[in-house]
């Protein structure tokens, strides 16, 4: 029978730093002596290898982290595991690098299994606001800098590459030294209602141009109504650049 660890119980905290972006950690050639290190030692390596490659999907540069490991209480009364310990998520879980969790296990003579918790906190450079940007700027690559931020916890994301955000205008003020999120930032106006507007069809490879009036204003990529200035017909169209959209329908569909 396993012995499981009531999970209500109080936990013990355990913290340790790992400066991921470099290279992997030197580990100790001693082996740990009880059962509470050989876990904290699993759950940190589990940890460890989740945030490298989630880094390494991501990209990040010049990131590090720090580990929060919370290991129940109970685990005073397992003995020491005499053979390499088991780990799995559990059951129903997805990876959230903001709350990692592991079940970990001993196979040996006297069994157990344990729910670890691991809290990382992150830091990577991220874009933040040189001064007080208002609503409705248009950003520009003075207007934005690189700062380490812990990302562990920004549940409307980041953006941690400059030309992502160039042009980009500012949907709500953001404050100085403030992280920027996507949330933040929407494509400029590039049509006004009322706008005359090339309206391009294309069908089998060949395009067809007229002219028409917008019926609202759009960013690119929004689908706005216009009224064809000779057929005097509405259609929908795609907003493709400043003055120019894209028919969604072929003529005479």
């Amino acid at each position: 029978m396993y012995i499981v660890a009531n999970k209500r119980k109080a936990c013990f905290l355990a913290t340790t730093v790992l400066m991921l972006a470099s290279a992997r950690p030197a580990w100790s050639a001693v082996e740990p002596q009880t059962a509470r290190k050989q876990i904290y030692s699993q759950a940190t390596v589990n940890a460890t290898a989740d945030i490298q490659r989630v880094a390494r999907q991501k990209n990040w540069q010049g990131y590090s982290s720090k580990l929060n490991v919370f290991i129940p209480t109970e685990v005073s009364r397992f003995p020491r595991c005499d053979q390499p310990l088991i780990s799995s998520l559990p059951a129903g879980d997805r990876l959230d690098l903001a709350r990692l969790r592991y079940d970990i296990r001993c196979e040996g003579a006297n069994r157990w299994e344990i729910a670890v918790t691991v809290k990382p906190d992150i830091y990577l450079p991220i874009l933040v606001a040189k001064t007080s940007l208002e609503r409705g700027k248009q950003l520009a690559a003075s207007d934005v800098e690189l700062k380490k931020r812990n990302i562990s916890g920004m549940r409307d994301g980041y953006i941690s590459r400059p030309d992502e955000v160039l042009g980009l205008t500012v949907k709500k003020r953001i404050r100085d030294m403030q992280a920027i999120s996507p949330a933040q930032l929407e494509q400029p106006l590039v049509i006004e209602r009322g706008q005359r507007v090339v309206m391009i069809a294309a069908q089998d490879g060949i395009e067809a141009k007229s002219i028409g009036e917008a019926m609202k204003k759009g960013r690119k990529g929004d689908v706005i109504k216009v009224r064809n200035l000779s057929s005097q017909k509405v259609v929908s169209a795609l907003v493709d650049d400043v003055g120019v959209v894209r028919m969604l329908l072929a003529p005479g569909a």
